[in-house]
Parts: structure tokens; sequence; C-alpha cells
């Protein structure tokens, strides 16, 4: 691509400038790269996506130390739940619930600091229940994948922060 008709050197320094001070006062976000291309991954599946409802951060009461944090997921066909509970080792345990109930495939993906990838899957039983019992801090996803006999697309969320 060639340079606009009367872009000079002085057009270059203010444009240069007017970065730095965007960079100073609303600098983007660190983790934005990997936010982005964990999301892209996704980007060939056939899903529909559901949105954030509500996230909710519970104390057990003024001598417990335990944490809960609940996560609500909504989609046009189906509801997803989550409850992350901090276990006493520093990792977290999820317990979720899917509405309408059904024992479909869930995946939890997983994004961790150092922008490593995986991915946990359990099979959610007939009352829609599933479980992850141990899962570290980070970037999340889940994907609910509903039977191939089914035409339903696959449910995808939002990735949060756990």
């Amino acid at each position: 691509m060639s340079e606009p008709e009367g872009f000079d050197d002085l057009d270059g320094r203010i444009l240069d400038g007017v970065r730095d001070l965007h960079d100073l006062l609303d600098p983007p976000p660190p983790d934005l790269a990997d936010r982005v291309l964990f999301a892209m991954a996704l980007a060939n599946l056939d899903a529909e996506v559901a949105r954030l409802q509500e996230d909710q951060l519970i104390g057990s009461g003024a001598r417990g130390t335990e944490r809960t944090r609940t996560i609500s997921f909504d989609a046009e066909t189906l509801t997803i739940m989550v409850t992350l509970v901090e276990m006493p080792d520093g990792l977290l345990r999820i317990d979720g619930w899917l509405g309408p109930a059904a024992p479909w495939r869930v995946e939890l993906r997983l994004s961790d600091a150092a922008g490593a990838k995986s991915s946990l899957v359990v099979t959610a039983d007939e009352g829609g229940r599933f479980v992850f019992p141990t899962v570290a801090h980070g970037l999340a996803q889940l994907v609910v994948h509903r039977d191939a006999g089914e035409a339903r697309t696959d449910v995808v969320t939002p990735a949060v922060l756990l």
C-alpha cells in the first residue's frame, strides 16, 4: 500500500505521538491478543452464542473463608449455570447445570496466564448436572456439544476469567 498523497515525515511523527499518547492513557489489556486468539479458535464452529446473564461472588459467612461464584449464561435454546468454589489447594471446583436438562458433552476450554491452552470434557447426567472437580484459574469458555442427531447447534459461552 502506498502512502497517501501529501503524507510526509511530520505527519508520521504526529501519528506516532498520538499512538504513544493512546498507549500511555488507555493501553490495551496485556492479554488482549491471547483473548482474541482464544475466542477465534471457535470461529469455524457452528454454534449458538450464549450471553453472560449474571456473575455473583458470594461469601460463606463471617467466619468462613470459602468463596463461591455463580455465573449464568443464556442462549435462545439453553441456559447454563455454573458455581465455582475455591478449594484449599487454590484450584477451583466447577459444578454446572444445563436447562433443559440433557446428557450432553460439556467442554471447558482453558487458557492460563502463560497462554497455554487445554480442554476438559465431561458428560452431563440426565438431570443436566456436570462437574469439573479440579480446574486452574485462567480464561475459560464452555462449549455444550449436543447430540449429532439433533438439528440444534452447539452452544458456546463468552470467555470469562476464573
